[in-house]
């Protein structure tokens, strides 16, 4: 279910029947609109979740990858830069590195409670 984006200022952002601008949701994202923010999510959590389930390959740890990603997307989505590229891919690689930063912590995990600690022989 797409959700309704309420005014701020005097521009109407996008409703559910227009199309969706994501620099102008993510700039009202930035101002702390929550409906924004779950436009943002309805929009892009099936392709962070699938960015994510590809790196990690565990549902869950996919889903907390997702949550992690929209999580830092409220925080800074003032530093988006529309002049870099898409809110698509800054938010998908986002989701990449926060995926690659999840698999590196659980080997370095892994490796440090292996008898060794991970070191060589």
């Amino acid at each position: 279910m797409r959700r309704a984006l309420r005014v701020v200022g005097d521009e109407s952002l996008p409703g559910p029947d227009d199309d969706l601008d994501p620099a102008a949701v993510l700039a009202a994202v930035a101002g702390g609109d929550l409906d924004a923010f779950g436009r943002l999510y309805d929009e892009l959590a099936p392709l962070v979740f699938g960015v994510a389930r590809r790196v990690v390959r565990d549902p869950s740890r996919a889903e907390e990858v997702t949550q992690e990603v929209f999580t830092e997307l409220w925080r800074q989505a003032a530093r988006f830069d529309p002049s870099r590229g898409s809110v698509r891919t800054w938010v998908l690689t986002i989701a990449h590195r926060r995926a690659v930063d999840t698999v590196r912590s659980t080997q370095a995990s892994r490796a440090r409670d292996s008898p060794g600690g991970g070191v060589g022989p």
